[in-house]
């Protein structure tokens, strides 16, 4: 193998290093240490693994050689070191440029679509209410009844002890 291939089957292992890092910022970043942010860490890892594996599949016909993991832990240490600020910084910036806008528009959507299938919603509510105020008085005296009936009863039966099933 030429010095020149070795040098980019290096890089190439140092890039899935920053980038493992990367993800795994990212993910120790959105689940705040919660369970579910531990499960998508988990989960997280062997993805990782084949990535890099799929890298060195394509650079090096799978060839593993003890400098591939030194290389990626470069990349971690680098992506620690320094490059952990442009990412987050890259980060915000999408969230802020791509993904809030994305939500709003979905947000719009979907708040629009509640305010049209709620419109008849509220008439047919209205309609109902309407067509159901003649009984709120019998029901409301019922009500009444059926709490004073409880009362009483429970007035009777207050002083007797409970009996205990048997088994």
């Amino acid at each position: 193998m030429i010095v020149s291939h070795q040098l980019l089957s290096l890089l190439a292992m140092v890039g899935t290093g920053i980038l493992a890092a990367a993800v795994i910022d990212m993910i120790r970043t959105a689940g705040g240490g919660t369970r579910a942010g531990t499960a998508i860490e988990l989960m997280a890892w062997p993805l990782l693994g084949l990535a890099a594996f799929s890298v060195l599949f394509a650079v090096r016909s799978g060839e593993w050689r003890l400098y591939d993991l030194l290389a990626q832990l470069l990349g971690v240490l680098l992506y620690e070191s320094s490059l952990h600020r442009p990412f987050r910084f890259a980060g915000r910036l999408l969230t802020a440029l791509v993904i809030r806008p994305i939500l709003f528009l979905l947000d719009l959507v979907w708040r629009v679509v509640a305010f049209i299938v709620g419109i008849p919603l509220k008439l047919i509510l209205m309609l109902i209410r309407f067509l159901l105020r003649p009984f709120r008085r019998p029901a409301r005296a019922v009500r009444r009844k059926a709490g004073t009936l409880s009362r009483k009863v429970r007035r009777k039966f207050a002083g007797l002890p409970l009996k205990k099933r048997s088994a």
